[in-house]
């Protein structure tokens, strides 16, 4: 069902317990009985958008591997972490468009996350705004359908936080190094390991699962989920916990600063 601006809430709900139960391996028709639909609509709602260079979730989070000509698994799960924090789909259908916002300084990473997830021309403007800095356009349907079931915000689908849950532990590292990445670029915050703490801002519910992911997979158990002014931050100060999460991701190349040292994106 469709409200006035995009499904109702009630539908995106239950789209995103269909695909968490996708991504826990079960089957349509299993799902379709857990929602108490039929299972053609199930299969609707869990059919793929096939893209080049980005694997379907269900499919990469099941495996663990990239598939033939796909961009290799922790340079998707950078950019996936990086567009959760700095990126937006808005419209949809033929009109879908990712606005990334840059900051600044982040300008440059553009020419690699098209090279590390493109294989033809994306149509892109940068626009720039006093309160936000840079903003670019991406302006690709298939590009923006694929990264929708991974939980991307989105003006017509909503977000989807409970991706994090799924994420095996070879994946937390990549994601949050990206998401750290886009975190400090676009909101110009001193976001990952600065001065004796760690801390990340974004909405209440993807800093949960962030935090969650911490404690699940590097035990990391000392984070916390707070509102500061006008923002909500996750921050964790614990000295020894800042090392364990500074020594993941230490692990994990950053690609917007592969670009600026003039480091070939992955193929």
């Amino acid at each position: 069902m469709r409200g006035p601006s995009g499904p109702d809430l009630e539908w995106r709900e239950r789209t995103q317990k269909i695909r968490a139960a996708a991504r826990k391996g079960k089957s349509s028709t299993e799902i379709a009985e857990l929602v108490d639909l039929p299972v053609a609509t199930v299969e609707r709602a869990l059919a793929r958008a096939e893209h080049p260079r980005l694997s379907d979730p269900v499919e990469l989070l099941q495996s663990r591997r990239e598939g033939p000509g796909k961009a290799p698994a922790d340079v998707q799960l950078y950019w996936l972490g990086f567009l959760t924090a700095a990126g937006h789909i808005c419209g949809h259908g033929s009109l879908l468009t990712l606005v990334v916002t840059l900051g600044e300084d982040g300008r440059d990473c553009v020419a690699t996350l098209m090279a590390d997830l493109a294989t033809e021309h994306i149509r892109y403007e940068f626009c720039h705004s006093s309160i936000v800095g840079w903003q670019v356009y991406l302006r690709d349907q298939g590009l923006c359908e694929a990264l929708l079931p991974w939980g991307i915000p989105s003006d017509f689908h909503g977000d989807d936080p409970a991706v994090l849950d799924d994420l095996p532990k070879e994946f937390a590292a990549p994601f949050i190094r990206g998401y750290a990445d886009g975190d400090s670029m676009s909101r110009r915050s001193s976001a990952g390991s600065r001065n004796g703490h760690f801390a990340l801002q974004g909405t209440p519910a993807v800093l949960a699962g962030i935090n969650a992911l911490l404690k699940r997979c590097w035990a990391v158990s000392s984070g916390v989920v707070s509102q500061r002014q006008d923002r909500t931050e996750l921050r964790v100060s614990e000295s020894g916990a800042c090392h364990t999460i500074s020594r993941h991701l230490d692990t994990v190349a950053s690609r917007f600063q592969a670009e600026r040292a003039k480091v070939a994106p992955r193929k």
